[in-house]
């Protein structure tokens, strides 16, 4: 059997009025010099202060319609980013989280407050993005009766429908060449390093002809759950994370 060649996508997070827009308009401009179409994962009303890293840019909105026209997808990532919740997460990377272990009926209602707030500036939110991959059961219910039905999170190799929402794996943090399978990179512009920045050049220029889109993604995928042994694979490199990520809290802790 000939197996697909791998396909990528790249996902911009934390994006908001605070944030650091040169740091974002200089990945965008590496991202679509390769005529790459990103996902933008914004938040709809930031509370963080980690986000408050400059004054509120006036004009932040305007220039979200602009990418959005120009081919890139708005994802909402998360409702304020407050991640003060300490709910029990499906992926488990972080203690801390915006959505699990809240009500489902004020998950829902951030959810519906969060897409009024971007549609309210022009924007079409086509998917969900949880802060610190911060989600529960209530969290997919949530997102399936209020219409956000597609999630851009978890381990798996393709994307695969599970309670009623669509994910698309969402497995990678800087570029790594991959044989087969769907693989989205996570950048996050505000802290990404140069290291990071060189890392994604390179990677684009030897891989861009591999990159898809949010909307070729959707077209192509079909509607199916993982197999057993899918989900094997996926709940094995879950744990690989997790372990990988405590032990860089316990080195830089000692």
């Amino acid at each position: 059997m000939v197996l697909n060649p791998a396909r990528y996508l790249i996902r911009l997070d934390d994006l908001c009025p605070t944030m650091r827009r040169d740091r974002c308009e200089h990945f965008l401009s590496i991202v679509t010099s390769y005529k790459v179409a990103p996902i933008l994962a914004v938040v709809p009303d930031n509370q963080d202060p980690e986000l408050n890293l400059q004054s509120p840019d006036p004009e932040f909105w305007e220039w979200m319609r602009s990418c959005e026209a120009a081919g890139a997808t708005i994802a909402m990532h998360g409702y304020r980013h407050q991640c003060t919740n300490q709910g029990k997460s499906l992926l488990g990377l972080h203690k801390e989280t915006e959505f699990a272990g809240a009500e489902e009926s004020l998950q829902r209602e951030w959810i519906r407050c969060g897409l009024a707030i971007l549609r309210g500036h022009g924007l079409n939110p086509r998917l969900f993005v949880a802060p610190r991959h911060g989600f529960d059961n209530a969290t997919l219910r949530a997102l399936a009766c209020e219409g956000l039905g597609i999630l851009s999170d978890g381990f798996a190799r393709r994307p695969f429908m599970r309670s009623e929402v669509l994910w698309i794996p969402q497995q990678l943090w800087e570029p790594v060449p991959k044989e087969t399978g769907l693989w989205t990179i996570c950048v996050h512009p505000n802290t990404a390093s140069a290291t990071h920045e060189v890392k994604l050049q390179e990677f684009l220029a030897k891989s861009a002809h591999q990159f898809t889109s949010f909307a070729d993604v959707v077209a192509d995928t079909s509607l199916s759950r993982l197999l057993w042994n899918e989900r094997v694979e996926e709940a094995l490199t879950n744990l690989r994370v997790r372990v990988s990520r405590a032990r860089s809290r316990t080195a830089l802790s000692n």
